[in-house]
């Protein structure tokens, strides 16, 4: 029963993973696995490398979707690596498998999220073993079950990001260590746990976390000689070291959305938001919604669980030497965010995501809860939890966005209801966010970016070249992250608002435009006469 509905844990992931409609980091996603970069200064852009640079005409949406798209000859490794320094503030190895995977299966919206179900697929087995080495096979089972229809987990295995890997790569060092502890002398163990730190740390930094976990876990555990372990953890450093001496310099260079996490913390509130980002790995909701009460439902289920246990004397199995390592793993994942934005001002704690990597320690802490309740009552409280996420999960698969504020393929919709012969559709926003609209905008449409971040447009010189001759401007503005809205400015003063659409859930807003009283296209009437007239 357990492996059927585990099976159908699958079947959804699959299912929102082939929902249409990307968002701006999934688009972000395949702009690096296939070589382009877009968040880098405008005077360093090499287009001849497949760095994104704003023409000085408008264009055809195709000219746009080629930076997710791979070329004739296929961007390698090395241009790979070159734009996530330029753009991007992660590791390089969750694009360089997708840009494997993309040249095989392509680049559409299903290829790149399915790349991360099949991540998440391939960490039960993972989550198995380690769920059988806490507390047994009833453990293991029921962590399986948990990590199959945990709203959060179904949703970021559909997410066209590292998420899923992080999971794989964490699950894959948790089971290495827990074995290091007890089968220490085969050479393999130390080898295969030495290439999981290195591919965790070189596909997120904040993996970080769980690999200092791990190693405390080891260091306290003291069955493997310390030293064979300080030479193990030098083995891995070593081996990301060449990565890691660019990150300075990569996270010091300016980018276009580069100061979006920049903040300071509010306290007391920061000193609860780990506990807070604890309780997300498992609630009830998602960023598209869920049951309200589903969260307070389950902390109750829990506590009543802990009480009952301590009742009967059965605790300590929740605080076993292996549970240790799980407990570790979670609050390092945790509390390292609270530290990093310490140490750079920055706001990481506001963002749940950043702790995904604690995922798979939360479900397997779950599961060991569970499995010390008489077998009825371990039926009865999975079948309450499950209950109390099926909401989250039918939004999920249901919903035709999977983020609401960045609605690409509703807004291509209605623009394309709107559009005729000699419009133009002029899209404010960051890079990857121009690339979302052009991604499913037909491709007979004029269009054209005005990313003011980059510095590279004027007005009035450019606006006017670009709107020159046109009968109506559709002005697009969506995740713009403050960019200048001197566009908008211009199109008031010389053109009429003839309508403007808004966005269930989103700030994205569309303006659309004519030419002045009298006029049947922008620019008939130069700026010099209009005045003379007024």
């Amino acid at each position: 029963m357990v492996g059927l509905l585990v099976l159908m844990g699958t079947a959804l992931r699959v299912a929102a993973a082939l929902r249409p409609g990307l968002w701006a980091d999934e688009i972000f996603s395949l702009s690096m696995a296939t070589g382009h970069s877009l968040e880098h200064p405008a005077a360093i852009a090499n287009p001849s490398l497949g760095d994104f640079s704003e023409p000085r005409e408008s264009q055809s949406p195709a000219f746009f979707s080629r930076y997710t798209d791979h070329e004739e000859t296929p961007a390698g490794a090395r241009r790979v690596v070159r734009a996530v320094l330029l753009s991007d503030t992660s590791p390089p190895l969750y694009y360089l498998l997708l840009n494997s995977w993309t040249r095989i299966f392509g680049t559409r919206d299903a290829a790149l999220r399915l790349f991360s179900t099949f991540w998440a697929f391939l960490s039960l087995p993972l989550l198995w073993l380690v769920g059988r080495k806490l507390g047994g096979s009833t453990t293991a089972w029921a962590s399986c079950l948990l990590f199959s229809f945990a709203p959060v987990a179904v949703f970021y295995s559909a997410e066209g990001r590292m998420y899923s890997l992080l999971w794989f790569v964490g699950l894959g060092l948790g089971w290495l260590t827990l074995q290091l502890s007890s089968s220490s002398e085969r050479p393999w163990l130390s080898i295969l746990w030495v290439l999981s730190g290195v591919a965790g740390l070189l596909t997120h930094y904040f993996f970080a976390f769980v690999w200092v976990a791990c190693l405390g876990w080891l260091w306290l555990d003291g069955r493997l000689a310390r030293p064979r372990l300080l030479l193990l953890a030098g083995a891995t450093l070593v081996t990301v070291l060449p990565w890691y001496l660019e990150v300075p310099a990569s996270l010091g260079s300016w980018r276009v959305s580069g100061s979006w996490l920049e903040g300071d913390l509010v306290w007391p509130r920061a000193l609860g938001r780990p506990f807070t980002l604890a309780g997300s790995l498992l609630s009830g909701s998602t960023l598209l919604g869920g049951w309200r009460r589903a969260d307070r439902l389950l902390t109750l289920l829990l506590v009543l669980t802990v009480i009952w246990m301590v009742s009967k004397g059965r605790v300590r199995h929740l605080f076993s030497h292996r549970a240790l390592l799980m407990w570790l793993w979670l609050a390092a994942v945790c509390v390292g965010p609270l530290v990093f934005d310490l140490l750079r001002h920055t706001t990481t704690t506001e963002i749940p995501r950043y702790v995904l990597s604690g995922m798979p320690a939360a479900v397997l802490l779950a599961a060991l809860l569970i499995s010390q309740l008489p077998p009825i009552l371990q039926v009865g409280m999975l079948a309450c939890i499950l209950l109390t996420w099926l909401p989250a999960n039918r939004l999920v698969v249901q919903s035709s966005l999977t983020r609401p504020w960045q609605p690409y393929t509703e807004l291509d919709s209605r623009l394309e209801a709107w559009a005729r012969p000699g419009d133009l559709v002029l899209v404010t926003s960051i890079p990857s966010g121009v690339l979302g609209v052009a991604r499913y905008l037909r491709p007979d449409i004029p269009m054209a970016s005005w990313v003011s971040q980059l510095g590279v447009r004027e007005i009035p010189t450019d606006i006017e070249r670009l709107v020159r001759g046109r009968t109506r401007v559709a002005y697009v503005k969506i995740h713009t992250l403050g960019g200048s809205a001197a566009p908008e400015e211009w199109l008031r003063s010389n053109g009429r608002l003839l309508g403007r659409e808004g966005f269930r859930k989103s700030s994205a807003e569309v303006l659309y435009f004519g030419p002045l009283a009298g006029d049947t296209v922008f620019g008939a009437t130069s700026p010099i006469v209009r005045r003379l007239q007024k």
